[in-house]
């Protein structure tokens, strides 16, 4: 391969999660989060069951996910947590949707790992010139904002856009545009690499992005549009990207 990159190409945008990181899409994700919120209501003296948080959760991360993929417009942390709260049976203020949101957050944050194919991937583009960012789905922006600061991935990037800052979900060009903007480029001299067909695929294709799909196993998908490159590990991603310019 040796320096060469495509001339075209100038930046290399990533979704977060199952791209680069893993462990909270999980039943122990989901688990952790409600002991976490139940154990801070505790400390702050409210009296809540953690089996009756978790069927409130359920009922409306239910509700809230159709919401989300009619619309496509993201549902903030504090509105599905303070949803979970009242319909717990709590009469929650703004103070205490906060607390419970950060006990949320911290408790996803410390279960994400990042995957061993990342860094070497993410060496390389920065060793090649290539710009980076990240665009994710995420109804609260600084979970993902401190997700990459633990894992060591911040100095990678130039920014983070999120679903929550933007208000509009992948596949949503929004989202992408934005990014795009912040970049100062063109579809054309991009490429976006994901792992959720729906979401990152066929929404940076639509408008006129390139797209490399990363196949983790923990997320098999039957194709519903065809990526322009697919790859199983991050330390493809570089081959995917060069053969943009053949």
């Amino acid at each position: 391969m040796g320096s060469k990159r495509p001339l075209e190409i100038k930046a290399v945008l990533f979704d977060l999660g199952n791209t680069l990181a893993g462990g909270s899409d999980t039943y122990e994700a989901f688990k952790a989060s409600i002991l976490a919120v139940a154990s801070k209501l505790r400390e702050l003296g409210f009296r809540v069951d953690a089996k009756r948080l978790a069927e409130v959760r359920l009922r409306n991360r239910a509700f809230f996910t159709e919401l989300r993929k009619k619309t496509l417009k993201e549902v903030l942390g504090e509105i599905w947590m303070r949803r979970d709260l009242e319909d717990a049976g709590l009469k929650p203020d703004d103070s205490l949707v906060k607390e419970a949101l950060r006990a949320h957050c911290e408790a996803i944050v410390n279960l994400r790992y990042v995957y061993d194919d990342v860094l070497e991937a993410l060496e390389k583009l920065m060793e090649l010139g290539y710009r980076m960012a990240v665009v994710s789905n995420v109804s609260v922006h600084w979970m993902a904002e401190e997700t990459l600061r633990r894992l060591g991935l911040m100095h990678f990037f130039e920014f983070l856009v999120t679903s929550a800052s933007v208000g509009w979900r992948k596949p949503h060009p929004a989202i992408f545009n934005e990014a795009l903007r912040l970049l100062g480029l063109t579809s054309k001299e991009a490429v976006f690499v994901g792992d959720d067909l729906w979401a990152d695929i066929y929404g940076a294709k639509s408008i006129g992005m390139r797209t490399v799909w990363i196949k983790r196993k923990e997320k098999v998908q039957e194709p519903i549009i065809n990526p322009d490159a697919e790859v199983n590990s991050l330390k493809e991603l570089m081959e995917a990207i060069l053969s943009f310019s053949e």
